[in-house]
């Protein structure tokens, strides 16, 4: 059967489902950013707190939750380059009275994930191992 004789139709819907059956994107190391990641984080080395960040993949859009404490931070964006590992998230926390917006810069290593991250005027870094 030529390609002229398939149904323009049939020839959108292959493509529709090859377009869907992409597999998220993976870091140079071969993982991907889903999952569950615990770890530390905090201003410098002598002030640590723990921290679990949960990332799902829906269709092409990172999405999460950064739990520190008692505190689950609804991630409002995040993105990840799976040629270099890179990853980038942000999320609001409510403290005193006011919110807070951090951004976090990172790197995705195989089973580990490490960057830094700012609010205002403060920053730090964070090291998370994937569960």
């Amino acid at each position: 059967m030529s390609l002229k004789k398939v149904p323009f139709v049939v020839l959108v819907a292959f493509l529709f489902l090859a377009a869907c059956s992409t597999k998220p994107a993976a870091s140079p190391g071969g993982a991907t950013p889903s999952g569950s990641w615990s770890g530390e984080y905090g201003p410098g080395s002598s002030l640590r707190d723990s921290i679990r960040v949960d990332l799902r993949w829906e269709n092409t859009d990172l999405r999460g939750v950064v739990h520190a404490g008692t505190r689950s931070m609804e991630i409002t964006k995040a993105s990840f380059q799976p040629d270099s590992g890179a990853i980038h998230m942000e999320f609001d926390a409510e403290g005193n009275g006011r919110t807070v917006h951090y951004v976090a810069e990172g790197k995705v290593n195989g089973n580990s994930m490490a960057g830094t991250w700012s609010h205002d005027d403060q920053q730090g870094e964070f090291r998370v191992t994937k569960q």
